[in-house]
């Protein structure tokens, strides 16, 4: 009976977090992308709207609310051509469904209202489902998260917490579509033939900052991904992360399971969660398979552990070794009297002491394995302890 009141205790408490939340897209289809391999194709999509300001991404904007909000989704169509948002996996009532036959298209120039209770906490997509294949591969999709409660990093309402989180849809495209969307050609024809996460590829993705991937031992990261690909999508993760899934399709899997290997099919969504064991030097695999005949056609990688913005600093001349180091650091500066500090990747502050020298010892055997942030005269330096 306790835990039957204390579930329906959080239960009332997440749903007491709900509001009204109004969002305002634009539908574009005057976009262009330049792709990794220097070829420049035109894109159609969705954006943020606010009066005076359009804008378009590939993928359309993360769209982010809290499990119990009713979510008003305002739609301005600035194309030339009709649209609808199929909120993909989301309980909605029929006639907000975005299935032109059942629901309704929003003719240009005109703006459309798409109403939806967040009922459960998950991941789940949305795109336009007017001529369903030509308005994936321009580039109408995206991803829509549904958070367990804004106050507390939980996967669900009861479930296992999380310190970081990172968005991951993978889609392709077949480039002679894109280059020339007013004579794309039958659609049995179609073969993907450039694959995206986040809508990059290749160097683009390995290269990009926000989607690099940070787990160091203590971290408890959570994936949520979703594929919007024609192609099979197999994510590898370094065993020494731990995957597990426990969601798949916006809904708690009955018993989470071991994901080293996670294959996704188009419109399906996983949550996972990554709890290292030890470092890792590898990044994660991303590989597209052609559906009909199971050929590996391409594979990116994500950087795993890579640069998170600090680095040694070239003007200060500091350095810091062993790194990864088992507790005992070296620090040197050409520039001594000032605060040293250490941080936590929480931003909460660990250790601090004045460098009197040029030459310092720390002692940090005290702190858990994980990775730091030590900062010294407004530079900053990542250090990882590995004892």
């Amino acid at each position: 009976m306790r835990k039957n009141l204390a579930f329906i205790l959080i239960l009332i408490s997440s749903f007491s977090q709900a509001q009204q939340v109004d969002l305002w897209l634009g539908a574009k289809m005057d976009g262009s992308k330049l792709l990794d391999n220097s070829n420049v194709v035109e894109t159609w999509g969705f954006g943020w709207y606010s009066p005076g300001l359009w804008g378009m991404t590939l993928p359309a904007p993360l769209i982010q609310v809290t499990q119990g909000d009713t979510v008003n989704m305002h739609v301005i169509n600035a194309s030339p051509e009709d649209h609808t948002i199929h909120l993909h996996g989301l309980d909605v009532p029929t006639d907000m469904d975005g299935v032109p036959s059942t629901s309704f298209e929003i003719n240009p120039g005109d703006t459309a209202t798409y109403t939806f209770v967040a009922d459960y906490a998950g991941i789940f997509l949305y795109h336009c489902h007017v001529l369903t294949t030509l308005h994936l591969t321009m580039g109408m999709y995206g991803m829509i998260a549904v958070n367990a409660n804004p106050n507390s990093n939980l996967l669900y309402n009861g479930g296992p917490s999380f310190n970081s989180v990172y968005h991951l849809l993978s889609s392709d495209m077949d480039e002679s579509v894109n280059a020339n969307p007013l004579s794309p050609g039958p659609f049995n024809e179609f073969k993907s033939d450039y694959f995206m996460v986040n809508g990059l590829s290749g160097n683009q993705l390995y290269n990009s900052t926000p989607n690099q991937v940070t787990a160091y031992v203590g971290d408890s990261v959570l994936m949520r991904l979703g594929s919007m690909a024609y192609t099979k999508t197999i994510y590898y993760f370094p065993p020494e992360l731990n995957a597990v899934a426990y969601m798949s399709d916006g809904r708690v899997l009955p018993a989470p399971f071991d994901c080293d290997t996670l294959v996704m099919h188009s419109g399906e969504r996983y949550s996972v969660l990554l709890t290292p064991s030890s470092n890792v030097n590898t990044d994660i695999r991303v590989e597209s398979y052609e559906m009909r005949n199971n050929q590996l056609e391409h594979t990116n990688l994500i950087k795993l552990n890579g640069d998170i913005g600090f680095g040694e600093n070239d003007v200060n001349k500091i350095s810091v070794y062993p790194n990864p180091t088992n507790g005992h650091l070296y620090f040197i500066t050409e520039t001594p009297g000032s605060l040293l500090q250490v941080y936590d990747l929480n931003g909460s502050l660990v250790y601090q002491d004045l460098a009197t020298n040029n030459n310092s010892q720390l002692n940090l055997s005290f702190l858990e394995n994980g990775a730091y942030i030590l900062r010294y005269q407004s530079e900053s330096y990542k250090v990882i302890i590995n004892k």
